[in-house]
């Protein structure tokens, strides 16, 4: 469900009000500032398939629209509303606003961790886009069912090479993940077993299955926003409150970094932090532009990864996680 949006040119006269009334001004921000200072990342804690094309173009600067179905390509994502950022001239009150909204998401999405933890499974539906080896790979719509202990996933593709399955299960086939091909490769290539970090299991994928899901990708995202704070370079971070994704309430995050040496591989991340859920549904990530860029946005774009469909879960069926399951087809 990542989505078609309009030309980022409308960004520009609707972006300048309103991040809480710039923290509620001045006084508010200092007492931000010296209640959160000099505080380490731990103590924060305290504190829903289009072209590819279309994906660069796609959420969130403008209004969403609902989801797609595998057969149906051409609905999109819910667009998130435009929401308007102030801008400051005084560089001591900007710098003070990043950190708090540095702090605030490590706040909200360590709270999401804890209480998504708490649920033995969940099931969704992931998209995403990447870029591997300089070229941005077609979108793939993928049904995931994902269990904490052990950690243990099952997906199956909705598009693509439709009706391929993994399962990555901890302690269990060896270590390994069994893959089986969808369409006719699938019927005459057997099983195949990939060590999840090798070269073979990471060639169509930036992230290994051990990392997949939405708690770990919160993790990665206070790893980042820890690494920041620690630099002391802080990234201009937008927090806009008032937007949708999937049709459920979120917060919008925008980081933005103003020199490479600051972070050498992203230097514009956009997500959308679920409101009830505290976790990252929506993240769009974007690398540095080099001297033979001409459209920075889409080439610089380099990855996208979008949950819809969360469905907490008590308990999944053992069955789930088990390569036998008559409903999968690594046996055939």
């Amino acid at each position: 469900m990542i989505g078609e949006l309009q030309n980022s040119s409308l960004r520009q006269s609707h972006r300048r009000q309103n991040f809480a009334a710039a923290v509620v001004a001045g006084g508010a921000l200092a007492f931000l500032y010296y209640n959160f200072q000099p505080a380490e990342a731990d103590e924060a804690h305290n504190v829903s398939a289009t072209k590819v094309s279309s994906l660069v173009h796609s959420l969130p600067d403008t209004r969403i629209r609902k989801s797609f179905s595998s057969t149906d390509m051409e609905t999109h994502v819910p667009k998130p509303k435009e929401m308007e950022q102030p801008s400051s001239t005084d560089p001591q009150l900007s710098e003070i606003s990043d950190r708090y909204a540095i702090l605030f998401s490590i706040s909200q999405l360590q709270r999401g961790i804890q209480k998504l933890e708490s649920a033995p499974s969940y099931t969704t539906i992931f998209e995403r886009v990447e870029r591997i080896d300089g070229e941005l790979k077609d979108q793939q719509q993928i049904e995931l069912k994902l269990r904490h202990s052990p950690f243990s996933v099952y997906m199956k593709w909705l598009n693509g090479d439709k009706g391929r399955e993994l399962l990555y299960a901890d302690n269990e086939n060896e270590g390994r993940m069994l893959v089986k091909l969808g369409g006719l490769k699938g019927r005459f290539i057997p099983t195949l077993r990939l060590d999840p970090m090798g070269t073979q299991a990471q060639a169509e994928t930036r992230h290994p299955i051990t990392r997949a899901g939405l708690v770990n990708l919160a993790k990665q995202l206070i790893e980042h926003r820890q690494r920041d704070l620690e630099s002391g370079h802080y990234p201009r971070c937008t927090v806009e409150e008032g937007h949708e994704f999937d049709g459920r309430p979120c917060t919008k995050m925008i980081i933005e970094y103003a020199r490479k040496e600051h972070s050498s591989l992203y230097r514009k991340s956009i997500t959308m932090i679920d409101s009830e859920l505290s976790l990252p549904v929506y993240v769009r990530n974007y690398t540095w532009a080099d001297q033979n860029t001409v459209d920075e946005e889409q080439e610089t774009l380099i990855e996208c990864y979008a949950y819809t469909k969360i469905q907490i879960e008590k308990q999944l069926a053992n069955a789930v996680w088990q390569h036998d399951n008559p409903e999968y087809r690594f046996k055939r």
